[in-house]
């Protein structure tokens, strides 16, 4: 018999492709049980409200992006610069298999709910930091300038994928990533000097 969190998991996962696609607000607690084919009364013993299922939710689909891409940041053979590239590298092609559709889970919920929701704005923040530190200790290991200079070369890459996401679902094609992906390597490729 499964546990508890097996099933919260299991849950999410079968759930997670209607709030990708509808939005926060556009999917109801009825959608997401008849995708994860559970009685709408069973969603409260795994999720207190909502909220808490898209904050989960969230944490989930985070921990799906550090298991596939991650990895990347760690490889000791690979020039730090070169693995912050690989990551983007990475990240466009799963937009690629998504075919340039829905981008950004965390992304998208941040635009939409932040606003208005603390809990779903703090994982947010929460989840968007961690890849920016990902980010930084790379820099920090390769690159030629200050310390708050790297900080905040973290912090707008991070910012600017985001943006390039945001714009990728719009035109629903690949040209914002590639801009991204561009710049990216000429911002890096300058501060190395």
């Amino acid at each position: 018999m499964k546990n508890k969190l097996d099933r919260k998991n299991e849950i999410i996962k079968k759930s997670i492709n209607i709030i990708h696609k509808k939005g926060y607000n556009g999917t109801s607690v009825k959608d997401i049980t008849d995708a994860a084919s559970i009685p709408k009364g069973s969603f409260y013993n795994y999720f207190n409200s909502k909220e808490d299922y898209a904050v989960e939710v969230m944490k989930f689909y985070f921990e799906e992006i550090k298991e596939n891409s991650f990895s990347v940041f760690k490889e000791e053979n690979v020039k730090p610069v070169e693995r912050i590239k690989n990551f983007y590298k990475k990240s466009i092609e799963k937009q690629k298999e998504k075919e340039y559709k829905k981008g950004c889970l965390i992304g998208n919920l941040t635009e939409e709910m932040a606003d208005v929701n603390i809990k779903i704005a703090d994982i947010a923040e929460e989840l968007h930091q961690e890849i920016t530190n990902e980010i930084y200790k790379c820099l920090e290991e390769d690159l030629n300038i200050n310390d708050e200079e790297k900080k905040q070369l973290a912090c707008f890459i991070v910012n600017s994928w985001q943006g390039a996401m945001l714009r990728m679902k719009s035109s629903k094609n690949s040209k914002p990533l590639n801009a991204f992906y561009f710049q990216l390597d000429k911002i890096l490729k300058n501060s190395e000097l």
